[in-house]
């Protein structure tokens, strides 16, 4: 559900079970959870929110449905880590009372709603104007790319979500909606990507190509590069934790970036060790790497 690790579970509501013939006593078991009030769990996984979640599947009311970070989180969307599994994000439509309870936040919105794995859930366009209030500008640009991902099935375009946004016309903080529409690109393969991206044109460097392809004389693929500048023979590859722990894909790095070389090409590589700086050197490194390399 909200985790990969987490087991089934069985959650029933307490007045259900007492109507057919539970005794308080037997409700209050050891071997029963009671992750919110007026539900129990048959063989809780041991994590909150999945437990929570499946509490909630038992009370929420039909109308009801997942919304903001929880349906980010299901829609299989990137969220940082500063934004953890709970609280759950629970909707009503509009004008319809809200749940409260603890570790469950309550909203009245307008949405879609689509099924997911049998959760009830706002649609992916949706969920992208709701959770825009939950995230700064660069981490709801990393959302949208993720969504207009070419490998993404079912996979939204730009365009799309623009339409979508009008429906919310006029709503709080819709200007960062459409700010970010504005940054989102096919082709970035993981926030750090879109951060990364987004902190070099911050800094006055061309807007990259994505995904861009290198052959040598003969046709051959050298291999993709994250972003790059063709006519400068130019790119910026993020190098994420595999690329330095796994020792067959560091071996393969080091090859392709020799052939790399070898056809005339500059890469500057780059770790999140390099953007805690907010990327100034990264920045002044493409920048003068951009000066030297222009014809």
């Amino acid at each position: 559900m909200l985790t990969d690790d987490a087991r089934p579970v069985r959650a029933f509501p307490v007045r259900a079970a007492l109507e057919h013939g539970f005794t308080p006593h037997a409700l209050r078991s050891a071997a029963l959870a009671s992750p919110t009030w007026g539900v129990r769990l048959l063989q809780p996984s041991g994590e909150p929110a999945h437990d929570l979640l499946a509490a909630l599947e038992a009370v929420r009311r039909p109308d009801q449905f997942l919304s903001h970070a929880s349906a980010a989180r299901i829609h299989g969307l990137p969220l940082p880590s500063r934004i953890g599994t709970l609280p759950i994000h629970l909707a009503s439509p509009s004008r319809a009372p809200r749940m409260r309870r603890p570790d469950v936040v309550g909203h009245r919105i307008k949405a879609r709603v689509v099924e997911l794995g049998g959760l009830r859930v706002e649609s992916v366009e949706d969920c992208f104007v709701h959770v825009a209030r939950q995230l700064d500008h660069d981490e709801l640009v990393a959302v949208g790319d993720a969504i207009v991902a070419r490998d993404r099935p079912g996979r939204l375009d730009v365009a799309d979500l623009a339409q979508n946004a009008e429906r919310y016309r006029g709503a709080r903080g819709m200007s960062l909606v459409h700010r970010a529409l504005g940054a989102i690109r096919v082709g970035s393969e993981s926030p750090q990507e879109t951060r990364l991206r987004l902190i070099l044109v911050r800094g006055g460097v061309p807007e990259p190509q994505l995904q861009v392809e290198v052959r040598d004389l003969d046709g051959r693929l050298i291999g993709r590069l994250d972003m790059a500048w063709r006519r400068l023979r130019l790119g910026v590859e993020y190098d994420g934790q595999q690329h330095r722990t796994d020792a067959v894909q560091y071996a393969r790095d080091v090859e392709r970036h020799r052939r790399l070389q070898d056809a005339g090409w500059q890469v500057i590589r780059v770790s999140a060790r390099d953007l805690d700086d907010g990327g100034r050197r990264i920045v002044a490194l493409v920048r003068a790497a951009h000066a030297q390399r222009r014809p």
